[in-house]
């Protein structure tokens, strides 16, 4: 036993040794653009693979996790896909890319089939056996748009989605094809753990192109709108446009990380890195890089003045601020004079809903501040018309859900009935009918404490409802319902006594 001066003595090194350390309340996250490891790279790797390192360490000194886009598969498969560009690097690099520092890299997108599926595998073994983690793919198409969860409380969630289709065997294993997809697992994601934040890596865009489409723009807020607390995109090669929308980062494309490609605007790039505490983004700050014979290599003094000044042309509405270090900036955005009227909750505010007739009917939500509800302003053809809904929405869906050939208009409210006065998730169904919207079933509760649902089409064309609802015992189960001529009636629950988290992944099935 220590002697009580001995144990002051003891608890005196142990603070000159950690207590000086005081141990970041935020989580740093890290992302990068595309990593090539093919072409000319090796032999750059093999001059300047030291040097590399070396900045690595410095850029990610205080990040736990650092994310980039893999471009090539890792595999020893030969079996090249008909394209201008295939890509194939050897599996030695996982490990290699796991010791300069990076934790996870993305395979959604449109190099990772360029040796076909047995390439893509490979590389999955590659990686998975070097202990670095990959987002957007799995053996199957559900599981690569599964969000990957970061953080030792998992408070972060990060979605990987390509946007670029090639009609490959083996496309299914990767996040992509199906934006809205995407977008109803992430405000389904985010509305059962609003306490993560959401990170979303795409690829997408226009090669070299300097703005995103406007489709991108439209893509971009709407994933916002579903829970995303930043978007960062990949591919286009150069450095894009960048904005601020709800108070949350887009990043159109980064540039590229590790790349031999040799012109003036795929020279710069730029990190990002974000801190997250609490579930929210507290700062997003840019790493001005320099990609000089396929090096990354932070930037010299000119280049970051000629990289601040094409961010300021590119992106007017974002502010570009020194901070500590001088290695970059803290990323600001312009405070608008504009209101943000999309109100609160994480769905689309915006649906299209087409019958079998081709008859289509726009439901846009509209928020009101000053009531704290939403209305939903319907178009189809020349008529319209407003549905005052009158109370909060946490969701906002279409499906045929009584199986008459046209679509029916879901909203989740949170409210009382008249026959429940405690203030819960329900599920409404309205028909539209020449514009307008009727009350077909204003369900008072569904079995158990609904959470959250969606309208499922299985392999017969029958449209049902899928539930997440809280059993009485604190778990979760998930239930299926029928229309039964007069309203929704359970006909099973296709699980039941699961966490939170088995949850979600059953029901978006």
């Amino acid at each position: 036993m220590l002697s009580l001066v001995g144990q002051l003595l003891l608890a005196g090194v142990c603070l000159l040794i950690v207590g000086c350390q005081t141990p970041p309340t935020h989580l740093q996250i890290s992302m990068v653009g595309d990593i090539l490891l093919d072409r000319a790279v090796p032999a750059a790797l093999a001059r300047d693979s030291t040097a590399l390192h070396q900045h690595a360490r410095q850029l990610w000194a205080n990040s736990r996790y650092v994310i980039g886009n893999l471009e090539c598969p890792l595999t020893t498969v030969r079996h090249l896909v008909a394209k201008p560009f295939v890509f194939r690097a050897a599996p030695s690099y996982a490990p290699w890319l796991r010791r300069l520092g990076l934790t996870h890299v993305s395979l959604a997108n449109n190099h990772s089939l360029d040796q076909h599926l047995p390439g893509l595998q490979e590389t999955y073994t590659a990686l998975n056996t070097s202990q670095l983690g990959t987002l957007g793919y799995a053996p199957d198409s559900l599981a690569g748009c599964r969000p990957t969860l970061l953080g030792a409380d998992s408070s972060v969630a990060v979605f990987a989605y390509s946007a670029l289709h090639q009609g490959l065997a083996g496309e299914g294993c990767l996040c992509g094809r199906d934006f809205s997809a995407l977008c109803e697992r992430l405000a389904a994601y985010k509305t059962l753990f609003p306490q993560r934040a959401v990170l979303v890596y795409l690829h997408w865009g226009t090669e070299y192109a300097e703005h995103p489409s406007q489709t991108q723009r439209v893509q971009a807020r709407r994933l916002i709108d579903c829970g995303a607390a930043a978007v960062v995109g990949a591919h286009p090669h150069v450095v894009q446009t960048m904005e601020f929308y709800r108070g949350c980062p887009i990043l159109y494309s980064l540039g590229n990380f590790l790349f031999d490609q040799q012109s003036r605007s795929t020279e710069f790039a730029v990190q990002a890195d974000f801190e997250i505490s609490n579930g929210q983004i507290a700062a997003t700050y840019l790493r001005p890089l320099q990609v000089q014979r396929a090096i990354p290599h932070p930037a010299t003094a000119s280049a970051k003045a000629a990289l601040a000044a094409r961010i300021q042309r590119l992106s007017p509405t974002i502010r570009l601020l020194s901070y500590p270090n001088k290695v970059g900036w803290l990323l600001q955005h312009t405070p608008s004079i504009i209101a943000d009227a999309t109100g609160p909750g994480y769905f689309q505010r915006q649906l299209v809903l087409t019958d079998t007739m081709n008859t289509r009917t726009e439901v846009r939500l509209r928020y009101l501040p000053h009531a704290g509800y939403y209305q939903a302003h319907l178009a189809s053809g020349m008529t319209q018309t407003i549905l005052p809904l009158g109370f909060p929405v946490y969701q906002l869906a279409q499906g045929d859900v009584d199986n008459d050939g046209r679509p029916d208009l879901l909203v989740g409210p949170v409210k009382t009935t008249h026959f429940d006065s405690t203030v819960r998730r329900r599920l409404f169904v309205y028909r539209l009918k020449n514009g307008e919207a009727k009350p077909r079933w204003l369900g008072s509760r569904v079995v158990y404490q609904l959470l959250y649902f969606k309208a499922v089409r299985d392999a017969t064309g029958h449209t049902y409802v899928r539930t997440i609802e809280q059993e009485p015992a604190g778990r979760y189960c998930i239930g299926r319902y029928s229309w039964q001529g007069f309203g929704l009636m359970l006909d099973r629950f296709t699980a039941r006594g699961l966490s939170l988290d088995a949850a979600y992944n059953h029901f978006i099935q």
